[in-house]
């Protein structure tokens, strides 16, 4: 009986673990400023949505950008220096959404940019 239970806690735990690995929220740690980085968020069907929200969080030597869906977008962030900023905005569905790091002008720091919708 014992074993028995114990496997059910098991699959319990690995089904929760799956379902907790989403495709509409990620995580980016950023060390390196050589490059531009991408987080594309894509919502699952016929799951209300309401907003989307972007955190950035740690430091930089100098400016980045936060882009939404194309390099040719104006920036939604303009960040420098010590960072812990959230940006938030309407959203209810209508695709995937692509949130693009720009390195800019910063050569060195530590970035966590979680994107979430």
């Amino acid at each position: 009986m014992n074993a028995r239970i114990l496997s059910i806690y098991k699959i319990s735990f690995l089904f929760l673990l799956l379902a907790s690995c989403g495709k509409d929220d990620e995580t980016l740690e950023i060390n390196d400023f050589t490059k531009k980085r991408t987080i594309i968020l894509e919502p699952y069907k016929n799951y209300p949505y309401s907003m989307m929200n972007v955190w950035v969080k740690g430091q930089v030597n100098d400016t980045i950008l936060i882009r939404l869906n194309s390099l040719d977008s104006e920036p939604i962030l303009k960040l420098s220096g010590k960072i812990d900023e959230r940006w938030y905005t309407d959203y209810y569905g209508g695709g995937a959404k692509t949130i693009i790091f720009d390195p800019y002008k910063a050569t060195k720091g530590s970035l966590e940019i979680k994107a979430s919708l």
